[in-house]
This record gives structure tokens, sequence and C-alpha cells, in this order.
């Protein structure tokens, strides 16, 4: 049985290697969404946002975990602050979302971002996140709730985040399917060249209408 969402993933890098990552598990009816920024310009950023998502899917696989539990993360994304500044392999920022039929329950650490877009409104959930990277050994992760999903939710690097206006980012979501929203972002941030100002890692959820199949996208 599939989860009642639907959603894109897409990654863009004008690089041979993007240190972005960006992907969504599935979990029973829930979904869990992770995108993570190896920081660029330092050595080992890819090896950081790999080392964000084994994490996760560690976690995720543990006996009787609850995803929605946010200390949980909380303490998995510190230990792996320490970890990642003992062996000095990189940085990166994280951002994990949990979706569920009761809520939304998230945490994030760095300039990652996460908003939920409705028909009116712009809620940028991360808004009072820390900004120090995981690797630092200064992260300090922060946890953010919502009512269950209302809208759609766009999680997402500085390569979306910092070159796209708000409102662009607004309406590139508003009234579109997930895959076809993720395109219209990556719209937004390509240069006229067709290459891009950062590497680029997002994912578009919005629940599935009622009577149709969910759409799961993954574009590299």
């Amino acid at each position: 049985m599939h989860v009642p969402y639907e959603y894109s993933v897409l990654l863009a890098s004008s690089r041979k290697n993007n240190e972005d990552r960006a992907v969504v598990f599935e979990h029973g009816d829930d979904v869990v969404v992770v995108v993570a920024d190896g920081a660029g310009g330092m050595r080992g950023g890819g090896t950081a946002s790999d080392a964000v998502v084994s994490t996760v899917t560690s976690v995720i696989g543990s006996v009787g975990f609850d995803i929605a539990d946010d200390q949980v993360w909380k303490k998995f994304l510190g230990g792996l602050d320490v970890e990642l500044a003992q062996a000095m392999v990189g940085e990166t920022t994280a951002v994990v979302v949990a979706i569920t039929s009761a809520r939304i329950i998230g945490v994030s650490v760095g300039d990652s971002e996460a908003w939920v877009i409705t028909d009116t409104g712009i809620d940028d959930v991360t808004r009072g996140q820390n900004k120090s990277r995981l690797g630092s050994g200064r992260a300090s992760p922060v946890s953010f709730f919502r009512p269950r999903l209302e809208g759609t939710l766009v999680v997402g690097s500085d390569g979306l985040f910092r070159y796209a206006k708000m409102e662009s980012v607004a309406e590139a979501v508003r009234g579109r399917a997930p895959a076809k929203a993720a395109e219209e972002l990556r719209g937004l941030v390509v240069l006229p060249s067709g290459q891009y100002q950062d590497d680029l890692g997002l994912v578009v959820v919005r629940e599935a209408h009622s009577g149709l199949p969910a759409e799961r996208r993954t574009d590299g």
C-alpha cells in the first residue's frame, strides 16, 4: 500500500559531483524527507551529506523508532556533528522532516530550508534554525512542529532559496503537481547558459488527491 502523499525529488549541478543530497523515505503511512547540502569549497562536503542520509536510514530502520520524536532526531544529528568534526571529513547542512497524518515534525541545521506553501501564504518552518553546519562541532539542531500538512512542502538547499525570490518559489509550486513544481523551481535558478550558481537539491511533497495515483519521481 502506498503512502497517501505524492512527491518529487530533484538534484542538479553544474559540477561533476553534486554535494547536495535529497531523499524521501516511505515509512508505513508516513514519509521522511531529507535534504543535506555539503559545504562547497571544503574537503569532504559530499562525504558529510552522505553521512546525513546514512544516519537517517539507520535511525528509521531502528526497531520501535518514532519518526515524530524530535528529541531523538536532535540527538542523532548532534552526535553526527561530533563524529564529523572529530573525523574532519567535511561539513553539511541538514533538514529532516517527518510527515504523519497528525502533524509535521522536523529538525534543521545550517541554511537549507523547509517551507509550507498554501494558496494564501508561505510558512518558513525553519526560520529559527542555527546556521552552524554539521561537522563544525558547533551545530545546534533546532526542531519545528506544525499541524498536518496543508498545502505543499518544499525542502531545499540554498541552491534554491538563495537565488530564487520567495514569491517566485510560491508561484512555481501553487496549483502544480510535485514533479511539475520541481521543474518550475529548477527553472528559477538555472542560468541562461544552462549552468547553476550552486548545487541544487530539493523535495516537493503534498497529499495525494483522492482517487488519483500518487506521483513519485526522482531526477538526478
